[in-house]
């Protein structure tokens, strides 16, 4: 594995090892929380409200005109555009409003205050960490105060001084990076147990072997056995058998799993409009999951990992509509083999279809050949489904899966595995 993914270096295995973590989701508790107050009183003060009416409260011109062009189109970065954008505080009639002002006329058109994308999602991660909080509250790892998320903003302060608006923007986006397993060794380690056998997460996390490490981890985050191999033989070898192949995972409405969910959901934001709209005021602002995407693909690539040669579930996002898209790639699990499998989906023409075809795939030399991917992308290039019966693999696109499989060539030569 590359440098950012060596040996965590924190008791793991303890679970007084966790208690510091939760300071940094209780951190972002607070700045979400800012953002989403100021929001709220932003709303209940202007929402609806003739603009000439706000102004018997207080100057809204700058927050609301400022950098808008006679045509009333937003200038980039500009006052006006930020809280467009970030807020929806915007005139219902920019234009009209505009053409009032510079004729003197009674500015009666109204004001908006709409739930954004951007707010909506702070207040997704708001639900999110809260959540969490009290998980962690309930499981002894936080006291009762601790929990507890108050904040402190100047409502007239923020729309009066830019660069307190951007001091708690700025707050919010550090806070975000501090809890994803790009910057935090303990995010990390959550990260990369999801869908683990228990063979290669002792390996990467030797510790674990030990019973009471892995019945702390169970019984505070939810992670739990989801499959276990069926085989024949001598009861002893068996069981040490079954027990190296045996599948973790967190379970739903776990600690764990709400903790990959934040992840994720932060991820996702930072992969899409979100990051967009937070670019208007900070341009250089990162893409954090391809920058993650990219530290795992060289921590992979570092050690030559290619993906089994299996059909999985997904799109070829190179076409579009169901051009070249799987919608099944279901194996068949007879003890420890792959069977046969189910397969649908369209060729690159678009043209359907359908088998099914036997197979003789060892099942657990195709876990010891994902795992070091399950490791570190399984629930973001892919997502691996396996039941007491069935095994399958889902991706957002096949061809990304694909060049890991096979690699792709550009003008530096032939490499493994695609950011997007």
């Amino acid at each position: 594995m590359s440098q950012a993914f060596k040996a965590v270096k924190f008791e793991y295995d303890q679970k007084s090892g966790w208690r510091f973590y939760f300071s940094y989701i209780k951190d972002l508790a607070k700045s979400c929380k800012r953002i989403e107050e100021f929001w709220r009183e932003l709303r209940r003060k202007c929402n609806g409200v003739p603009f000439k009416d706000l102004q018997e409260d207080r100057d809204y011109s700058s927050v609301l005109l400022g950098g808008v062009s006679a045509d009333g189109t937003y200038k980039e970065r500009s006052l006006a555009k930020v809280y467009s954008e970030l807020f929806g505080f915007k005139p219902e009639n920019v234009r009209d409003l505009i053409e009032r002002v510079r004729e003197d006329l009674p500015p009666s058109t109204k004001v908006l205050v709409e739930e954004t994308k951007f707010i909506s999602f702070v207040r997704d991660i708001s639900s999110k960490v809260d959540t969490i909080l009290e998980q962690a509250k309930e499981k002894g790892l936080i006291s009762d105060w601790e929990a507890e998320i108050e904040v402190e903003y100047n409502y007239y302060e923020i729309l009066s001084d830019y660069k307190k608006l951007t001091e708690i923007l700025s707050d919010f986006i550090r806070r975000l990076k501090d809890i994803l397993p790009n910057y935090n060794q303990r995010s990390l380690f959550i990260w990369t147990l999801d869908k683990l056998t228990y063979r290669y997460m002792t390996a990467a996390y030797p510790k674990l072997k030990a019973r009471e490490a892995l019945d702390m981890l169970k019984d505070i985050f939810g992670l739990d056995v989801i499959f276990s191999p069926e085989m024949e033989g001598d009861p002893e070898e068996v069981r040490k058998k079954k027990e190296q192949y045996e599948i973790y995972s967190f379970l739903e409405g776990s600690l764990g799993r709400n903790l990959i969910e934040l992840y994720k959901t932060i991820w996702e934001a930072f992969n899409d409009d979100v990051r967009n709209t937070l670019k208007i005021i900070f341009p250089e602002v990162s893409n954090l999951k391809e920058e993650f995407y990219e530290m795992a693909a060289q921590a992979l690539r570092n050690i030559n990992w290619k993906f089994p040669d299996i059909y999985v579930v997904g799109k070829d996002l190179k076409y579009s509509g169901e051009r070249g898209d799987t919608i099944q790639a279901e194996y068949q699990i007879s003890g420890i083999m792959l069977t046969s499998c189910k397969y649908a989906g369209f060729s690159t023409s678009g043209n359907y279809s359908s088998f099914e075809r036997e197979c003789s795939i060892p099942l657990l030399q195709l876990l010891d050949e994902l795992a070091p991917g399950i490791f570190l992308l399984n629930g973001l290039l892919f997502e691996l489904d396996i039941k007491r019966n069935t095994l399958e693999v889902r991706t957002p696109s096949t061809r990304a899966v694909a060049a890991w499989k096979y690699g792709w060539f550009d003008s530096h030569g032939w490499k493994w595995g695609v950011v997007r």
